[in-house]
């Protein structure tokens, strides 16, 4: 029974019509952490910037589920399964990055921002002086072209 009062308070929490002025602030919200996403990934932010990235974006996806997709205004059943899906994203989030900040060093692929090794180039081959096969074609072509 509990169930059927529910969908009933929803189903008149719906027909309540809201004011375009939530929607337009949400919508530049949205913007504004779009362009923070924008600015940042142009950063070197080598220590937070994946951090960072994925908390905006957390946060968009939040604030989109909760007022376009009207989680904001229901109850029970709803808020329940949201908030632990928002529990579940976190843990994902931390536990990957506690995985990858408490990685022996040299387990990271090399070239990484967080490896000590020098990437390897394998179409490389230093006896002919070639720096890798798409640079020596790059080469080529500029000299055909001059």
């Amino acid at each position: 029974m509990a169930i059927a009062n529910e969908s009933h308070q929803e189903e008149q929490n719906m027909q309540e019509h809201h004011g375009a002025g939530r929607y337009v602030v949400i919508w530049i919200a949205l913007l504004v952490l779009t362009l923070v996403t924008v600015f940042t990934g142009r950063m070197h932010l080598p220590s937070f910037g994946l951090l960072l990235a994925l908390v905006i974006a957390s946060v968009k996806g939040t604030l989109v589920a909760l007022y376009f997709m009207h989680l904001s205004e229901h109850q029970g059943a709803n808020r329940l399964v949201f908030g632990v899906s928002i529990i579940f994203v976190v843990l994902l989030i931390g536990f990957s990055l506690m995985d990858l900040g408490t990685r022996f060093r040299l387990a990271n692929p090399p070239g990484s921002q967080y490896s000590d090794l020098q990437a390897v180039d394998i179409g490389a081959n230093p006896a002919e002086g070639r720096t890798g096969g798409h640079q020596q074609i790059q080469k080529q072509g500029h000299e055909t072209h001059e």
